[in-house]
């Protein structure tokens, strides 16, 4: 029989799967990385649950105003996977490298879909990593965090690029993608943003663990 001791103290409410919540004193991050993917339905097997594979990945480093991104390509969608692969590595090798990544919706969304298209890939996934997302804001009724609106609200001058449904497939049919790498690029300029913004009005909630 193992003995458990007895606290006074109220119990914690648990965190959700995979995500463990830091004090800001625990951390000194020095590389902080923004990053972001863009991504296309493969797959209606399942109506309730619809795969999806990365087209798209773009970073930069905060404190820096470059943004880099990789496309895989038509073919790496579907017929040639390698070129899927050799689209992630940079950014994972980004992600290794960086004391706190940050993104919107990240949490929820990007690491996810990052991992689960490692698994397919056969490449390491991102096991641990502490995240400062920015959907991690103050509990609140009627007010939308998409990154649109909170650029609209924060009055900046940046926006990403937008495109309606028709503009999707064109950009998809462009030789090289350009617009969906500038789309990419132009979300994680623009969220570096926000998050500077978020963080000088105390908005944003403490930085968590996320563990695969």
């Amino acid at each position: 029989m193992r003995l458990v001791p007895i606290t006074s103290e109220a119990p914690r409410p648990a965190a959700p799967l995979g995500i463990r919540p830091l004090e800001w004193a625990d951390l000194k991050p020095k590389r902080i990385l923004d990053f972001d993917i863009e991504t296309i339905a493969a797959g209606f097997a399942d109506p309730q649950w619809v795969p999806q594979k990365i087209t798209c990945v773009a970073w930069s480093w905060v404190g820096q105003d470059v943004a880099h991104s990789r496309v895989c390509g038509p073919a790496g969608i579907f017929g040639n996977p390698e070129r899927r692969a050799r689209m992630l590595i940079p950014l994972l090798n980004a992600i290794a490298a960086a004391d706190m990544v940050t993104g919107h919706n990240i949490l929820r969304f990007d690491l996810r879909v990052l991992n689960a298209e490692c698994m397919r890939l056969r490449l390491p996934v991102v096991s641990r990593v502490v995240v400062e997302d920015t959907m991690r804001l103050p509990r609140s009724t009627g007010f939308k965090k998409g990154q649109d609106v909170l650029g609209r609200l924060l009055r900046l001058e940046r926006e990403k690029l937008a495109l309606n449904w028709q503009e999707w497939q064109d950009a998809y049919d462009e030789r090289g993608w350009p617009q969906v790498r500038e789309r990419a690029e132009s979300d994680v300029l623009m969220h570096k943003e926000i998050r500077a913004e978020l963080k000088a009005l105390g908005y944003l909630k403490p930085p968590v663990e996320f563990r695969a």
